[in-house]
């Protein structure tokens, strides 16, 4: 999403609905600071900032981070928290806010720029009733939530998935120093854990319907047969109620990265900002920052709850094991991609591909999530 905010905002400026145009883009865009992120108020909540730079519309770069700045969130009480930067201009930390005062996020990049916001009112959120999901084919995730005070309107959801998979050989052999060992459990490499946050923007309100109430809003869709799904999957879906200027943030967002591509979709619009430079007051800023509590709810999805998918994905069916005896030792020694996979009672030993005995391979960790069921 951030590549596309890119394109889209330049686009903003310059593009026509009558014909098409080249714009002449300075390659000093690139000091344009873009601030992504919302300040999520409520007990031990993730606040996520995001600061980068806009690119020249022909730079094949997907963002440019601005890493090394100060961000922080402080309230109209006078309390301050600074979030580290836990990846190059990504700045995030888990921080307990009280819900009855205003707040502001303040930024210092690394040339001394200051930047921040006005005072933000914090807007509440009603929780998120359930989560749903149905597969006719793919699978289909839906939050619901109403409030019954009729006073949220606007909504925005994103989501962090994190799914279980296994390598396809559940293998309790290592081979080291020249010899095949048994090794604990501990250091086995069947099972993995891998996680990926929401790029796409998500949002809906009720300023038309006499209820505040959403139902079958539709998350995510899981292709079949993704392997996101071949053991155990989960999402752990954050709702936040927004403000109207907000909402058309977001909207305006979504219809130029979603909705543009032909003379009837709507057009690249100019995006509003809330965001100022104190250094300079005639810079121009990217970003709409707003102050929300946040809900959220995770559900589980069990492989054997599908129909149709798959245990393994496609490409573990060249996890073939070969038998190498009596010559295994010396076979492992010259060929490093192999590993032993297992043993064959009266058969000896069978090798693979390492590979196919460690899900690391694949990008996941080791490491099970505190939550996991």
């Amino acid at each position: 999403m951030v590549r596309t905010l890119y394109i889209l905002v330049l686009v903003s400026v310059v593009a026509s609905c009558k014909k098409p145009y080249i714009p002449d883009v300075s390659e000093t865009v690139n000091t344009i600071l873009v601030v992504e992120g919302t300040i999520a108020v409520g007990i031990n909540a993730e606040n996520h900032f995001l600061l980068s730079r806009l690119r020249p519309l022909k730079d094949t770069t997907v963002n440019d981070p601005e890493p090394g700045a100060q961000v922080a969130i402080e309230s109209q009480t006078g309390q301050s928290w600074t979030l580290p930067e836990n990846q190059l201009g990504s700045y995030t930390s888990s921080i307990s806010l009280p819900s009855n005062t205003r707040y502001r996020l303040k930024v210092r990049t690394q040339n001394g720029s200051q930047y921040e916001t006005e005072y933000l009112d914090v807007k509440r959120t009603p929780p998120i009733d359930s989560l749903t999901w149905v597969q006719p084919q793919d699978v289909e995730i839906f939050a619901h939530t109403h409030d019954p005070s009729n006073s949220t309107k606007y909504y925005r959801w994103d989501y962090t998935e994190t799914w279980e998979y296994h390598a396809y050989y559940d293998s309790n052999l290592d081979f080291v120093n020249g010899q095949v060992i048994f090794i604990p459990p501990s250091q086995w490499t069947y099972a993995c854990y891998s996680s990926e946050t929401s790029g796409s923007i998500i949002i809906n309100n009720t300023t038309a319907l006499s209820e505040d109430r959403i139902s079958y809003q539709p998350i995510l869709t899981l292709a079949n047969p993704s392997p996101k799904a071949s053991f155990k999957y989960s999402i752990l879906v954050r709702q936040y109620g927004l403000s109207e200027d907000a909402y058309q943030f977001w909207n305006i967002l979504r219809k130029n990265t979603e909705l543009t591509g032909t003379l009837f979709d709507p057009q690249p619009s100019q995006l509003p900002g809330n965001i100022r430079s104190v250094s300079n007051p005639t810079e121009r800023v990217i970003g709409f920052i707003s102050a929300s509590a946040v809900t959220e709810k995770r559900i589980f999805i069990r492989n054997a709850e599908l129909s149709g998918w798959p245990v393994m994905p496609a490409e573990d069916s060249v996890c073939k094991v070969i038998n190498a005896e009596p010559n295994s030792v010396q076979f492992l020694t010259q060929d490093t991609t192999y590993g032993p996979a297992f043993y064959v009672t009266g058969g000896g030993l069978r090798l693979a591909k390492k590979p196919c005995m460690d899900c690391r391979r694949r990008g996941g960790s080791l490491t099970r999530p505190p939550y996991w069921q």
